[in-house]
């Protein structure tokens, strides 16, 4: 990829032959495991506001999504570590999917293993995916729960609708333990989009009073600024509805911006192509594309369309995308509570080590929302918010906005590229966001008209839109970016960022050096783009 597959291959050839005697016949993965020992392969997801309605019939099907073990996985893990590491001749160097199937999925035997396994239980084995990585299958209800050891019962998610769950933890049967990681025997609905309508009008850059792409290129000096637009890169989005062309065209055109990149979109999971649903799923669609769009107009833009932000939605959703492996940077613009899914973590190291960058939004409650799931993610880039205001001919971007999501996890520990920061919330779990750029507000077309919209659901796609343009200006993907921009904010500091240093989000305070409310603050685009320690 890039140019440099074919130097890759050879490193990676290297590695193969230093651990060939590793039997593939079992999958190796993060955790050691032994047969006879419980292995959970879900845990019970603690979502809030669902109503439990008992169990479920045991004749009634429930689709399980299970997920097999990479192999070498230490090695693989290593990798993506070495990828950012510039003292590393594995920095930068990212594999083609053919060779991450070779070193790191899968292999054919093992997935029949699993599939001959699951068909002896009495699962109808329904669909693999193409790395091989997750297998869908339905059974009935009793069947599951047998198999698994769990207890799955009906739920009410109000809104969201009726959905199924286990309510005990569920147990991979030991024939399974080598060769798989987790199972998932639910269809929760675990996030929302976090996009709000702003009432708030007012003389200024869009007809509702909103900042413009041009607004945040020129006051973050994004690289389009200097010639580089994303052209031949392209961007992901991950979302529940679609966006009409006519407003797409509507919005580029008030702005006078020209595109010469693509949109298309794909179906995942039953996702509907062409169906604009009403309420924020809609709004949160049109602000990514045209934000995305807007602001790298050579880029191409995939809209994975989803049908609802359940589990197994953005999971396959994820695990789509690194599949194909044309998208650079993936954003998501949703988030709930925070929960550890191997599934989508998965999707994550598989994508890192293709040159993948998974972005979202960290929340738009303040303090009060807790971490917000992707975002808590350590492999995820988290965008929290700031206010962005023009005053004098200057534009100003050192407030935070009140409602920028930021915390500390409870789940994750702290990764290593947060560590040593002096102004952290917990020295010892991970801390959201990373950095932020503008959640209040902008203007989007939707509907016909032009709307206000606040959130973090804005800063995401505006940091997608800057990472492949920078990808563009250094030639190079960036994979797992975040230990790349805390190792540039420690040499460099604010010259590649901008400090915010007022507001609060309720418990935490913007300040010098990291906040739990804005990261280490606002890149500086084509300072980043051209900082040669980046």
């Amino acid at each position: 990829m890039l140019g440099k597959a074919s130097q890759h291959h050879v490193i990676l050839a290297g590695l193969t032959l230093a651990i060939i005697a590793i039997n593939r016949a079992q999958g190796q993965d993060e955790t050691a495991v032994a047969s006879g020992n419980p292995v959970v392969g879900a845990e019970v997801l603690q979502v809030p506001g669902v109503k439990d309605l008992g169990r479920r019939g045991s004749s009634t099907p429930v689709e399980v999504v299970v997920t097999l073990r990479f192999n070498h996985a230490d090695e693989l893990h290593r990798l993506v570590h070495q990828q950012s590491d510039p003292s590393s001749p594995n920095y930068h160097w990212y594999v083609t999917l053919a060779e991450f199937a070779e070193r790191f999925g899968p292999t054919t035997e093992q997935v029949d293993r699993v599939n001959s396994e699951l068909q002896k239980a009495g699962f109808q084995v329904t669909e693999t995916s193409t790395n091989r990585l997750l297998i869908h299958a339905t059974a009935p209800s009793g069947i599951v729960e047998n198999y698994f050891k769990t207890e799955i019962h009906t739920v009410d998610q109000g809104e969201d609708g009726e959905a199924y769950m286990n309510v005990k933890p569920a147990l991979l049967p030991d024939a399974l333990v080598p060769f798989v990681k987790s199972v998932h025997v639910d269809n929760l609905v675990v996030a929302k989009v976090g996009v709000h309508r702003d009432s708030i009008t007012g003389p200024i850059q869009g007809p509702d009073g909103g900042y413009t792409p041009v607004a945040v290129s020129d006051s973050f000096d994004f690289p389009v600024r200097h010639s580089h637009d994303g052209s031949g890169h392209t961007a992901a989005i991950i979302i529940d509805s679609d966006v009409g062309d006519s407003d797409l065209g509507s919005f580029f055109s008030f702005f006078s911006i020209t595109r010469s990149g693509t949109i298309t979109r794909e179906s995942v999971n039953g996702g509907q192509i062409g169906i604009i649903k009403t309420g924020p799923s809609a709004d949160e669609c049109a602000l990514d594309t045209e934000t995305i769009g807007g602001l790298a107009p050579g880029a191409n833009i995939i809209i994975y369309i989803i049908p609802q932000l359940s589990t197994t939605a953005i999971n396959d959703a994820a695990n789509t995308i690194v599949s194909e492996d044309t998208a650079e940077a993936v954003n998501m613009s949703f988030g709930g509570s925070e929960f550890k899914d191997p599934t989508f973590e998965s999707a994550l190291l598989e994508g890192n080590a293709e040159g993948i960058t998974f972005v979202a939004s960290s929340g738009d409650i303040g303090s009060a929302g807790g971490a917000s799931w992707p975002a808590v993610e350590p492999h995820v880039l988290a965008l929290g918010g700031t206010v962005i205001t023009y005053s004098n001919g200057v534009y100003v971007h050192n407030e935070a906005w009140s409602g920028s999501g930021g915390a500390v996890s409870k789940v994750f520990s702290i990764p290593s590229y947060q560590k040593g920061f002096s102004r952290l919330a917990s020295k010892t779990k991970r801390n959201v966001p990373d950095v932020a750029f503008p959640a209040y507000y902008t203007d989007t077309f939707i509907g016909g008209r032009f709307v206000g919209l606040e959130g973090t659901s804005w800063s995401s796609p505006i940091y997608v839109a800057l990472q492949v343009e920078i990808n563009e200006a250094k030639g190079s993907r960036f994979g797992w970016v975040n230990p790349n921009i805390y190792r540039v904010f420690r040499s460099s500091g604010y010259t590649d960022f901008y400090a915010v240093t007022n507001g609060s989000n309720g418990k935490y305070k913007a300040k010098v050096g990291y906040d739990n409310v804005t990261g280490i603050g606002s890149p500086i685009g084509e300072a980043l783009a051209t900082d040669p320690n980046f």
